[in-house]
């Protein structure tokens, strides 16, 4: 045992070693003022969550999560009903609530569809679902004698629901 300590403080003594803990310093140096300079590219003084995420991400998305739930419970009620016109505004005011969301993100865009059309697919994992539940949106607005189906109507909920699901909003 003595001669494997022995050992090991000669190593630690050698020129070899010497020479590889010069380079790690080197290298951690060199490291260290990438970091910095990448903050100061970035901005230091921005947003601390846009930092972390990568994008600028509502409270409602990473920390207030029951105030978002609240809203949601409220919308996903009207589904209950066995109205037509209860279910589409339970899905007007689930688009609404989703354009909150990504307009808050700073997404740009008008409106939803501007924003959506300017998602890239790798961005957001459900964004199809997201175009595909605004358009039915769109045509609830738009086209006075459109109907919508209860099993259409939970779908198109779902597609917003799994935004939510995406974010562990919803579980």
């Amino acid at each position: 045992m003595e001669n494997l300590i022995n050992n090991l403080i000669i190593f630690y003594n050698s020129t070899f070693f010497s020479v590889v803990k010069f380079i790690l310093g080197i290298y951690a140096v060199v490291v260290f003022a990438d970091i910095i300079l990448m903050l100061v590219q970035r901005g230091v003084s921005g947003n601390v969550r846009e930092t972390l995420m990568g994008m600028d991400v509502p409270p409602e998305l990473l920390t207030k999560k029951g105030k978002l739930r609240k809203k949601w419970n409220k919308v996903r009620e009207k589904m209950n009903s066995d109205r037509e016109a209860d279910w589409k505004v339970a899905i007007i005011e689930a688009d609404n609530v989703i354009d909150d969301l990504l307009e808050r993100m700073k997404y740009s865009g008008k409106n939803m569809g501007e924003r959506l059309a300017g998602i890239n697919p790798g961005q957001i994992e459900n964004i199809e679902e997201l175009k595909k539940a605004h358009e039915i949106r769109n045509r609830i607005i738009h086209e006075e004698d459109f109907k919508l189906e209860k099993k259409q109507a939970e779908e198109v909920l779902e597609y917003f629901e799994n935004f939510l699901k995406y974010f562990e909003v919803l579980k």
